[in-house]
């Protein structure tokens, strides 16, 4: 939902209470001489005032217990929902072992803060859908209308022949290098070659300087690109947390843009609601833009599908442990 739908709902709920208040002041018996029509309509808006206040304080189980107030603020605070243990079986219910796994990550846990695990409210539809279904219609018509575009653009890519370079000649090595390169712990090639993809594709966090925000997704400043070594430590340590390095390789190759930011695996959440509320401030008409959002918002998903919550914790101490080394090189 947009930050403009929801500004727009709130205005519909006090739009109903005011022409309620005066429905039931028309229907209700002749006013006395004590009670005028206006105070008549003003006492029927503050009974519709108590059942709105009552709505807000009232836990729900649409939204895992909460209310409707704790789940508002915590949005406006940039908090998160934890999820209760007592829904794990709702959420967490077939046998797919990364979920069943998540599933004793969070019994386990001291309680429903300590877990990591959270929720958001995002029904199916919205209200307007059921009031202007051809709206709707033609809302999804134009989405479906971008995704087979941009299918037809990836078709289109990988036809394309490949790029073979010419060899080069091997490089010559003094006697001590060759064997400093004998002593080197002996590695899987599949990952030298995806290190390698990672220095061409990936990028990581720079220190934050005066006037440096960072903003995930943007390709700016303050990220640079991988180094080799980085890249080498890294991939290891994916592969020894038991990460699926081909399947991670994959979702890469099929990335339609050059810069992945790292920190998009470490920290999916966070991102992907950076990435929403972008697509918000798109203005309506950028078809280009919203299409960039929207495939940096579902890449990012699909990035958090194979990536592990713990294995994101080792990853956030791998990029802190980077951006600090590069911050003291700097010195």
């Amino acid at each position: 939902m947009s930050i403009q739908e929801a500004a727009l709902y709130g205005d519909l709920v006090l739009a109903l209470r005011d022409y309620t208040a005066g429905q039931l002041a028309d229907a209700a018996p002749a006013p006395s001489a004590d009670l005028p029509p206006a105070a008549a309509v003003d006492a029927a808006r503050a009974r519709l005032d108590d059942f709105i206040r009552t709505w807000f304080f009232t836990s729900q189980r649409e939204l895992y217990d909460s209310t409707p107030r704790e789940v508002i603020w915590r949005e406006q605070l940039g908090e998160q929902n934890p999820l209760p243990k007592k829904y794990l079986a709702e959420v967490f219910g077939d046998d797919c072992p990364i979920c069943q796994a998540m599933r004793e990550e969070i019994e386990n846990a001291e309680d429903d803060d300590a877990h990591g695990h959270f929720w958001g409210y995002a029904p199916d539809t919205c209200l307007l859908e059921r009031y202007d279904p051809e709206g709707a219609e033609e809302r999804w018509r134009k989405e479906f209308a971008q995704m087979d575009a941009w299918e037809a653009e990836q078709e289109q890519t990988r036809s394309a022949p490949e790029y073979t370079p010419p060899p080069t000649p091997p490089p010559q090595l003094t006697p001590d290098e060759f064997l400093s390169v004998l002593r080197r712990p002996w590695l899987d090639p599949e990952l030298h070659r995806a290190a390698q993809k990672l220095t061409e594709h990936c990028d990581v966090p720079q220190p934050s300087g005066p006037g440096r925000a960072r903003s995930a997704g943007s390709g700016q400043a303050p990220y640079r690109r991988i180094t080799r070594d980085e890249a080498l430590s890294l991939i290891t340590g994916l592969h020894g947390q038991g990460v699926d390095v081909q399947a991670l390789m994959a979702q890469l190759d099929a990335w339609p843009y050059q810069n992945v930011a790292l920190d998009w695996l470490s920290d999916p959440e966070r991102n992907t609601a950076l990435i929403c509320q972008a697509l918000d401030q798109v203005a309506p008409g950028d078809e280009a833009e919203l299409t960039r959002f929207r495939h940096h918002r579902d890449f990012i998903l699909a990035l958090a599908r194979l990536i592990p919550p713990g294995v994101r914790l080792w990853l956030s101490g791998w990029l802190e442990a980077v951006t600090y080394g590069a911050m003291m090189a700097a010195f």
